[in-house]
């Protein structure tokens, strides 16, 4: 209804020029502002919907919050009337920034753009889905799902307004400082979940050490190893690009160092028949069970024991 009369309003106010009749133009006015502040209530109370948000339920395995779809379902549906929006919001005061929580995730567009005021709208309010869903990760009992938790979230958000008009309303200096923050919290969950098996191999993979050493590291290795690929066998990263990233990016720190370790020592160790007892893990079985993560599904079953490779 607001745009049938926005959109007549020049032949609204010729039509009905004269004074005898100007109370029709006088109700369209009103109705126009009627309906611009029922939009604005139903914005301020999707803020207050995702605020009160008092679902403790985690997602398996760091999957993507039925908050997170149902907001962006919302939002990317309030793309679709980007002007309509430009033009109800334009005489409304932005938001404070004093009344906005306090998290790195938020950066102010400009004002100078021509569609600043819904920008801030819409920044504001996907910070707000932001900070519930990073209070919503603090129930992760495993600090890395929590961080990939994030990282999965923030890039549904960010992949829904590249496929939407919102990518038109936010700044490309927004888009992209919130990408970069997907792949800051993607590192944090690699540090978290395979750092302790990095830590299990020396600094220096090729240094001469003696045979008791060897043996010692290999244990320590496989031991870390399994025990961060059964926690992490169920996480899950829908985003198929993120996956790969992430993929890689562990494989390249962990499945090359380990490379060069096996290289220098299994023959510290003794013979085969040594390798076999005190190796279990060969680089490229690290790289096959690197290669099975994060594709589980809640039907799917579990994968197969790393103890099983050797």
């Amino acid at each position: 209804m607001y745009t049938a009369i926005s959109d007549n309003w020049p032949e609204i106010e010729t039509i009905f020029s004269f004074e005898s009749i100007s109370a029709v133009r006088s109700q369209a006015l009103n109705s126009m502002a009627r309906l611009s502040e029922s939009v604005r209530l139903l914005l301020l109370d999707f803020e207050s919907m995702i605020r009160k948000d008092s679902s403790k339920t985690t997602v398996p395995g760091g999957g993507i919050h039925p908050l997170t779809i149902y907001s962006m379902n919302y939002l990317t549906a309030l793309g679709d009337y980007g002007n309509i929006l430009t033009d109800i919001i334009s005489d409304w005061p932005p938001p404070a920034i004093s009344s906005l929580p306090e998290i790195s995730f938020y950066s102010p567009v400009s004002n100078e753009s021509p569609a600043a005021p819904i920008s801030d709208r819409i920044s504001r309010l996907i910070l707000v889905l932001l900070c519930k869903l990073d209070s919503k990760a603090k129930y992760y009992k495993d600090v890395a799902v929590s961080y990939l938790f994030l990282a999965n979230n923030l890039q549904y958000v960010i992949s829904r307004i590249h496929k939407s008009n919102l990518h038109s309303l936010l700044s490309k200096e927004w888009i992209t400082k919130h990408e970069v923050k997907v792949n800051q919290l993607a590192t944090s969950y690699e540090r978290f979940a395979w750092g302790n098996v990095l830590a299990s191999l020396p600094a220096n993979p090729t240094a001469p050490m003696k045979p008791a050493e060897a043996k010692e590291c290999f244990r320590k290795f496989s031991i870390s190893f399994e025990d961060a690929y059964w926690k992490q066998i169920s996480c899950v990263v829908p985003n198929s690009m993120l996956r790969d990233q992430i993929k890689v990016s562990i494989g390249r720190k962990l499945v090359a160092v380990y490379q060069n370790f096996f290289d220098s020592h299994k023959s510290t160790i003794g013979d085969e028949k040594s390798i076999t007892l005190f190796v279990r893990f060969y680089p490229e079985d690290v790289g096959n069970y690197l290669s099975d993560l994060f594709i589980r599904t809640l039907t799917s079953g579990g994968g197969s024991s790393p103890s099983s490779s050797s």
